[in-house]
């Protein structure tokens, strides 16, 4: 798999409720900067003590964060589909950096621990996400891991009058693992 590079010196951890203070600001920044990337609008995302709420780690979402120092610079989700027979799937979401930290392996790295706990989280096959089809970096980058694209949804956002298309990305990740968890 692509996605095996040296992200190392990049510091990417688990996010805890303690993080939501710095986890909302960054999630508010891409809402604001990158509006029809991202299904929800500012003014509806969750209060802080909603986001640490959602910030705890259960067996079916994780939230990393890219560290500069102490500050909180990326941020990316990774959760279980929840039905019983979509458990062999996962999907990669939220996925955001600062613009100046982008292009220094923040992102790479974010998305590299994210499919690393994947892959090695009994019963999952495979990760899916979406990306507007005009994010051409994103794109490539998550191609860069191995993302292919299988299709596309028209029309999935609409913001100021412009409707925005979806690319439906899938990335296999172990045909060893037939059990559903």
């Amino acid at each position: 798999m692509e996605f095996e590079q040296d992200t190392s010196l990049v510091n990417v951890r688990v996010l805890i409720p303690v993080n939501a203070e710095a986890y909302r600001s960054v999630r508010l920044c891409s809402l604001h900067e990158q509006p029809p990337a991202f299904g929800s609008l500012p003014e509806l995302e969750p209060n802080l003590s909603e986001t640490a709420a959602r910030l705890a780690e259960s067996d079916d979402r994780c939230f990393f964060g890219a560290f500069k120092g102490e500050q909180l610079v990326g941020i990316i989700r990774l959760s279980r589909y929840s039905a019983p027979n979509e458990k062999h799937r996962a999907y990669l979401a939220g996925f955001y950096v600062l613009p100046p930290f982008r292009c220094y392996g923040y992102g790479r790295a974010l998305i590299h621990k994210a499919l690393d706990r994947a892959k090695n989280t009994l019963g999952i096959r495979r990760v899916n996400l979406t990306v507007v089809t005009k994010q051409e970096v994103a794109i490539r980058l998550y191609q860069s891991f191995g993302f292919r694209i299988y299709g596309t949804e028209e029309e999935t956002f609409s913001r100021d009058g412009q409707f925005y298309d979806e690319h439906l990305m899938t990335l296999k990740l172990n045909s060893d693992n037939d059990r559903n968890a």
